[in-house]
């Protein structure tokens, strides 16, 4: 899947801004201006902009503009944004992971941006395995990190307008770890003047970001979610890349895992016989097998795939997948022609 990693805002003067499109036909009135609310960027405040560096997205603007609409963005805390959607006195908001306190009365787009999530701590520090227990833990009031971090069922100690005051309190020994976007947080560290080298941090996961809409407003519009998430990839600007330095990291936590996976009493046994068998499949039979299983898939009828879904190895790769605490999201075993062979979870496809 392509995502976009830009998240560039431009500062105007005032809190709002809005972008322009004209309707095709003429004879139809123009619908109205489809209201969203941003926070900028939780990486700096939990209330009005600072700094510079923000501009508007130019995905955003190229999204409305296929879809021959119209919006405007104000700036606005995300706690208030969430009362904003629930009362209807917005149409949506951006940017948001999965949130069950909102899920209730708005629907998340598909994924609009993509942040790093990174674990960061003082150097003087022994990193754990885990910041789950018996850690003091910060977050900025009504961040996305801080949602994910209370829904995950993290305790957060202590909270922050925006990130420098808490990369601040990290620095005093306050709190003992802080979960942000690796970019913002090296933003701040600019912002403060500070030492980079005073921090530890570790890679935790990538988190796909999208703009949830009001039930009422969809509702009202019934076509526009589907026409949205269908032009967000045709507005991508860029795909998404992992960097040198995100590789060796990736590389470093896995590598030494994987290799014991390797060892697993079922898998050579499984892959030579399933290597025997689909050695002697033709192309068109592997297509038409690939087929039914995306069928079946779409239709959720798992019956299709129960058999392999049931098998030792891949209860076994399904309890490697819960003991990597959401590092690792799923696991497919292949043969040396791409069939699937384990799998952790049903997968879209078979090949």
């Amino acid at each position: 899947m392509r995502l976009i990693l830009i998240i560039i805002l431009l500062l105007v003067s005032g809190a709002v801004w809005s972008s322009a499109g004209k309707n095709a036909d003429l004879d139809k009135p123009a619908p109205t201006a489809v209201n969203l609310a941003t926070n900028i960027s939780s990486a700096f405040s939990s209330d009005q902009p600072t700094g510079d560096t923000q501009q508007l997205l130019p995905h955003l603007r190229c999204i409305f503009h296929k879809i021959n609409r119209d919006f405007t963005v104000q700036v606005m805390p995300w706690r208030r944004a969430y009362q904003d959607v629930k009362s209807n006195r917005i149409d949506g908001f951006f940017t948001a992971i999965p949130m069950r306190q909102i899920d209730p009365y708005a629907v998340l787009s598909a994924p609009l941006v993509l942040e790093n999530w990174y674990w960061f701590w003082r150097s003087d520090m022994i990193a754990p395995e885990s910041w789950r227990e018996g850690y003091r833990l910060g977050s900025i009031l009504g961040s996305q990190q801080e949602t994910w971090l209370e829904e995950s069922g993290y305790t957060v100690d202590s909270t922050a307008n925006n990130l420098p005051q808490l990369v601040k309190q990290l620095r005093s020994k306050r709190i003992d770890v802080l979960l942000a976007d690796r970019d913002h947080f090296y933003q701040a560290i600019k912002e403060l003047n500070a030492d980079a080298g005073q921090f530890s941090s570790r890679f935790f996961r990538y988190v796909p970001l999208g703009v949830y809409f009001n039930e009422q407003f969809l509702n009202s519009n019934p076509q526009f979610l589907v026409a949205f998430n269908r032009t967000i990839n045709d507005c991508a600007s860029q795909g998404f890349s992992v960097s040198d330095y995100e590789k060796q990291q990736i590389r470093e936590l896995l590598q030494r895992k994987i290799e014991r996976w390797k060892r697993l009493p079922a898998l050579e046994a499984l892959l030579i016989a399933r290597n025997s068998l689909s050695r002697r499949l033709s192309r068109e039979e592997i297509e038409a097998l690939d087929k039914h299983w995306i069928t079946a898939f779409k239709n959720s009828d798992f019956s299709y795939a129960i058999r392999m879904t049931d098998q030792e190895l891949s209860a076994q790769l399904r309890e490697i997948k819960k003991q990597s605490m959401d590092v690792i999201t799923e696991i497919i075993v292949t043969d040396a022609r791409g069939l699937n062979v384990a799998i952790s979870d049903m997968t879209s496809d078979y090949w």
